[in-house]
């Protein structure tokens, strides 16, 4: 296409040629820029005149914005700064408490000797308790402790007497307790110039009144495991290897020693399990007592005549050292102590655990698990006659660890009822008894 022809071809089109942009712009629907422009330049124009105007208020009141703006900031950079200060401080004081108990769990608690006798006081009553077979003795030095821990020890205690010899002890998981070492020594009555030596530990803590008590309860986590972090300290560990030691040498001389320690824990653990079983007998007898209410007494009104029985006259030793009561209550008034092998009257056996008994000719009150029935010889045929050819005993049943409740010396006699499975079965003091027959000379009636 050449010129003229393209000159007429914008001379046809919608876009007039040699127009000004202006003209353009507002052909094309932009005017309102022109008035845009317009009024921004008036707007600036008369800020630069107020500036101009009231440079001198405008200007010291920037200064001021700007200096607050300043202070501002430099307050905040501060606060920053001392909160950076906190976080490190108390970042380096969780560091030095952490590292703090990190030593006292790797550091010694030290075991001494004490002489404290407060502490001593509390664990030889604690041992004589125990030499004694006397529980309301060994419960008042515990907080608490279970009915069948009781029934063994005092079972153990008719067998073996405790010496107390030294109390080693360390700090306790707070300020009043103690976590303690008892070394004592055991005397066996099969065994009795051979004590034998051994080591015990207990936890002791005070009380509200200052007083020194054994904790028998369960631990709590934290005391649980302060003790098991301590109890392997070289100091424990070396106590504990001494007395073992010397525990060992006993044993390699005398081996015989431990065959009688099987014996004595199936006879322990027999008795034991017999007076368990008892105990809870009782006590579900009384819990259905507390539960049903007593039913009428039924009347017979049938007219019977019997001849008047002979009284049948009952007997029981005491199995351990135990306190004899006023009446069948372990608060009761504590009228006397009977010993192990003492003989009583009885005059009835009460459903609640205690059986009332003739003491110093009156009536007394005894727990029934201390207390061995014995069988009245009264009315029992005599076969024979015995006659001890040493010093013997005379037991309960016919079993050498059956309880002892009297002695003959050579040359005394007693009545034979019965010979069976190398024992006499004998009238002792009103009594059934058992002499082995092995140290006597039986004389049988034809």
């Amino acid at each position: 296409m050449d010129r003229t022809r393209a000159s007429d071809a914008f001379n046809a089109g919608s876009i007039p040629v040699g127009r000004s942009l202006q003209q353009i712009l507002g052909l094309l629907g932009f005017d309102f820029m022109k008035n845009l422009l317009n009024k921004l330049k008036d707007i600036f124009s008369n800020i630069k005149k107020f500036v101009i105007k009231y440079s001198k208020y405008l200007f010291p009141a920037v200064a001021l914005i700007l200096a607050a703006v300043v202070v501002v900031i430099a307050l905040d950079q501060r606060q920053k700064a001392a909160d950076r200060k906190k976080a490190l401080e108390e970042q380096a004081a969780l560091e030095q408490q952490q590292q703090a108990q990190e030593e006292l769990e790797n550091a010694e608690i030290p075991l001494e000797e004490t002489s404290d006798e407060k502490i001593r006081a509390l664990f030889n009553t604690y041992y004589t308790a125990l030499s004694n077979g006397d529980s309301e003795l060994l419960k008042a030095q515990c907080d608490t402790i279970e009915d069948s821990e009781v029934i063994r020890l005092m079972e153990q205690a008719a067998y073996v007497d405790y010496s107390l010899q030294n109390v080693y002890i360390q700090a306790g998981p707070r300020e009043g307790s103690y976590i303690t070492y008892c070394y004592y020594q055991a005397t066996f009555e099969r065994f009795p110039e051979i004590p034998l030596p051994a080591l015990k530990g207990f936890f002791i803590d005070t009380n509200e009144n200052g007083e020194l008590y054994i904790v028998m309860r369960e631990l709590t986590e934290e005391e649980d495991s302060y003790i098991t972090k301590i109890a392997s300290c070289d100091d424990v560990k070396e106590l504990n290897q001494k007395v073992n030691v010397e525990y060992n040498d006993i044993l390699l001389v005398n081996p015989e020693i431990l065959d009688y320690f099987i014996e004595l824990d199936t006879t322990v653990s027999t008795a034991v399990g017999e007076k368990i079983a008892q105990l809870n007998a009782t006590k579900a007898a009384e819990a259905a007592a507390a539960e049903d209410p007593d039913e009428p007494e039924v009347v017979d009104t049938t007219e019977t005549v019997e001849e008047p029985a002979e009284p049948t006259v009952k007997y029981a030793t005491a199995t351990t050292r135990v306190n004899v009561r006023a009446s069948d209550s372990a608060n009761a008034e504590r009228v006397g102590e009977a010993m192990a092998g003492e003989k009583f009257e009885v005059v009835e056996e009460l459903l609640n655990g205690w059986t009332k008994i003739i003491y110093n000719d009156k009536e007394a009150f005894i727990k029934s698990e201390y207390l061995s029935m014995i069988q009245s010889a009264d009315g029992q045929p005599t076969i024979g006659m015995l006659t001890a050819k040493s010093e013997v005993n005379v037991r309960s049943l016919p079993d050498t660890n059956s309880e002892r409740v009297g002695a003959l010396m050579a040359g005394d006699q007693l009545e034979i009822v019965a010979v069976e499975g190398g024992w006499c079965t004998v009238k002792f003091e009103g009594m059934l008894a058992y002499v082995n027959a092995e140290f006597v000379d039986c004389t049988l009636f034809e």
